[in-house]
């Protein structure tokens, strides 16, 4: 009987072995949990940076295909004006030539 007693008593013990171990375990599920919690916060944090930055990126190219049709359009002018200048010049030449 004394022995059964013994293995009844080293069971409960087993048992509450077992318990604290799960309560060990739920303790650390519970702080997983918050961690997985963060970083899904600062992931979410990262795509709105990440759209953000996104947004500034086409804008900034916009603007930069603004600029490169503002130069080509002014390059064009600089050259009909250089042009318009030679001829001027050869004209003025020839004007003097004739006096």
């Amino acid at each position: 009987m004394e022995q059964k007693l013994d293995l009844i008593l080293k069971k409960l013990e087993t048992l509450d072995d077992v318990k604290k171990s799960v309560e060990h375990l739920e303790t650390r599920v519970g702080e997983l949990s918050e961690i997985v919690l963060a970083l899904r916060d600062g992931q979410e944090e990262t795509e709105a940076k990440l759209d953000s930055l996104s947004m500034d990126v086409h804008q900034v190219s916009g603007e930069i295909t603004g600029i490169k049709q503002g130069q080509e359009r002014q390059d064009k002018i600089l050259e009909s004006l250089a042009m318009r200048s030679l001829e001027q010049e050869t004209e003025l030449r020839d004007l003097r030539r004739v006096k």
